[in-house]
Protein backbone atom coordinates (compact mmCIF):
# COMPACT_ATOMS: atom_id res chain seq x y z
CA UNK A 1 0.00 0.00 0.00
CA UNK A 2 1.39 3.24 -0.64
CA UNK A 3 2.28 5.59 1.96
CA UNK A 4 -0.31 8.31 0.65
CA UNK A 5 -2.97 5.64 1.44
CA UNK A 6 -1.58 4.62 4.47
CA UNK A 7 -1.86 8.46 6.06
CA UNK A 8 -5.24 8.69 4.40
CA UNK A 9 -5.98 5.37 6.26
CA UNK A 10 -4.91 6.84 9.66
CA UNK A 11 -6.54 9.89 9.37
CA UNK A 12 -10.06 8.46 8.77
CA UNK A 13 -9.22 6.00 11.83
CA UNK A 14 -9.08 8.62 13.99
CA UNK A 15 -11.68 11.23 12.65
CA UNK A 16 -13.46 7.76 12.99
CA UNK A 17 -13.11 7.92 16.78
CA UNK A 18 -14.41 12.01 17.12
CA UNK A 19 -18.37 10.61 17.90
CA UNK A 20 -17.03 8.93 21.03
CA UNK A 21 -14.93 11.82 21.71
CA UNK A 22 -18.12 14.23 21.42
CA UNK A 23 -20.52 11.86 22.90
CA UNK A 24 -17.87 12.16 26.11
CA UNK A 25 -17.40 15.89 25.55
CA UNK A 26 -21.48 16.23 26.13
CA UNK A 27 -21.85 13.66 28.76
CA UNK A 28 -19.32 15.73 31.14
CA UNK A 29 -20.88 18.85 30.54
CA UNK A 30 -24.21 17.82 31.29
CA UNK A 31 -25.39 18.04 27.83
CA UNK A 32 -28.49 15.63 28.10
CA UNK A 33 -30.41 16.98 25.35
CA UNK A 34 -28.15 15.53 22.95
CA UNK A 35 -28.52 12.22 24.35
CA UNK A 36 -24.75 11.57 24.54
CA UNK A 37 -25.24 8.03 25.76
CA UNK A 38 -27.34 7.08 23.17
CA UNK A 39 -25.04 8.51 19.95
CA UNK A 40 -22.02 6.79 21.50
CA UNK A 41 -23.44 3.15 21.81
CA UNK A 42 -25.47 3.82 18.24
CA UNK A 43 -22.11 4.86 17.11
CA UNK A 44 -20.40 1.59 18.87
CA UNK A 45 -22.88 -1.02 17.33
CA UNK A 46 -21.73 0.54 13.79
CA UNK A 47 -17.99 0.55 14.27
CA UNK A 48 -18.06 -3.06 16.02
CA UNK A 49 -20.14 -3.90 12.48
CA UNK A 50 -17.83 -1.99 10.18
CA UNK A 51 -15.11 -3.91 11.93
CA UNK A 52 -16.73 -7.11 11.60
CA UNK A 53 -16.88 -6.24 7.81
CA UNK A 54 -13.23 -5.98 7.88
CA UNK A 55 -12.98 -9.50 9.19
CA UNK A 56 -15.04 -10.43 6.98
CA UNK A 57 -13.60 -9.62 3.90
CA UNK A 58 -10.45 -10.60 4.84
CA UNK A 59 -11.63 -14.03 5.77
CA UNK A 60 -12.53 -14.19 2.05
CA UNK A 61 -9.40 -12.99 0.57
CA UNK A 62 -7.20 -15.12 3.27
CA UNK A 63 -9.31 -18.26 4.18
CA UNK A 64 -6.22 -20.27 3.54
CA UNK A 65 -3.78 -18.58 6.01
CA UNK A 66 -6.34 -17.84 9.24
CA UNK A 67 -6.98 -20.53 11.71
CA UNK A 68 -10.05 -18.37 13.33
CA UNK A 69 -13.20 -18.90 11.31
CA UNK A 70 -14.01 -14.82 10.97
CA UNK A 71 -17.00 -15.22 8.96
CA UNK A 72 -18.66 -17.08 12.23
CA UNK A 73 -17.04 -14.75 14.76
CA UNK A 74 -18.21 -11.59 12.78
CA UNK A 75 -21.72 -12.29 12.63
CA UNK A 76 -21.92 -13.10 15.94
CA UNK A 77 -19.73 -9.94 17.32
CA UNK A 78 -21.92 -7.68 14.84
CA UNK A 79 -25.34 -9.42 16.17
CA UNK A 80 -23.84 -8.77 19.59
CA UNK A 81 -23.64 -5.00 18.66
CA UNK A 82 -26.75 -4.80 17.59
CA UNK A 83 -28.56 -6.46 20.50
CA UNK A 84 -26.62 -4.25 22.78
CA UNK A 85 -29.26 -1.44 21.44
CA UNK A 86 -32.26 -3.31 22.98
CA UNK A 87 -30.42 -3.85 26.66
CA UNK A 88 -32.41 -1.74 29.34
CA UNK A 89 -29.43 -0.94 31.59
CA UNK A 90 -26.90 1.12 30.17
CA UNK A 91 -24.14 -0.16 32.42
CA UNK A 92 -24.71 -3.98 30.46
CA UNK A 93 -24.55 -1.54 27.05
CA UNK A 94 -21.32 -0.02 27.83
CA UNK A 95 -20.03 -3.58 29.19
CA UNK A 96 -20.67 -5.29 26.13
CA UNK A 97 -19.80 -2.99 23.62
CA UNK A 98 -16.32 -2.51 25.65
CA UNK A 99 -15.95 -6.64 25.54
CA UNK A 100 -16.76 -6.74 21.55
CA UNK A 101 -13.99 -4.05 20.67
CA UNK A 102 -11.92 -5.75 23.37
CA UNK A 103 -12.42 -9.51 21.42
CA UNK A 104 -12.10 -7.30 17.82
CA UNK A 105 -8.56 -6.16 18.86
CA UNK A 106 -7.88 -10.02 20.29
CA UNK A 107 -8.83 -11.02 16.61
CA UNK A 108 -6.45 -8.47 15.02
CA UNK A 109 -3.37 -9.46 17.16
CA UNK A 110 -3.85 -12.30 15.89
CA UNK A 111 -4.13 -11.59 12.43
CA UNK A 112 -0.78 -9.94 12.77
CA UNK A 113 0.71 -12.75 14.15
CA UNK A 114 0.15 -15.25 11.46
CA UNK A 115 0.63 -12.42 8.82
CA UNK A 116 -2.47 -11.44 7.37
CA UNK A 117 -2.83 -7.63 8.45
CA UNK A 118 0.26 -5.72 8.27
CA UNK A 119 1.91 -3.98 11.10
CA UNK A 120 1.04 -0.73 10.44
CA UNK A 121 -2.37 -1.52 9.79
CA UNK A 122 -2.47 -3.51 13.43
CA UNK A 123 -0.90 -0.53 15.14
CA UNK A 124 -3.30 1.75 14.12
CA UNK A 125 -6.38 -0.48 15.25
CA UNK A 126 -4.69 -0.83 18.39
CA UNK A 127 -4.55 2.94 19.12
CA UNK A 128 -7.88 4.01 18.19
CA UNK A 129 -9.34 1.00 19.75
CA UNK A 130 -7.58 1.92 22.79
CA UNK A 131 -9.37 5.90 22.58
CA UNK A 132 -12.30 4.29 21.85
CA UNK A 133 -11.99 1.95 24.85
CA UNK A 134 -11.38 5.46 27.13
CA UNK A 135 -14.12 7.37 25.79
CA UNK A 136 -16.84 4.14 26.39
CA UNK A 137 -15.32 3.75 29.91
CA UNK A 138 -15.41 7.70 30.56
CA UNK A 139 -19.25 7.29 29.57
CA UNK A 140 -20.04 4.55 31.71
CA UNK A 141 -18.23 6.04 34.60
CA UNK A 142 -20.72 8.90 33.82
CA UNK A 143 -23.12 7.21 33.94
CA UNK A 144 -23.17 7.12 37.54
Amino acid sequence: MRSAHIQLAKTLAFMGALPFIGAVVAQSLDMAHYHSGYLALTYGAVIISFLCGIHWGLFLSHAHEIRLNLLVSSNLLAVIAWATLFFVVPVTQYLVQIAAFIVLWLIDRRLVAEGVIERWFYQLRKQVTMLVLVCLCVMLVLQF
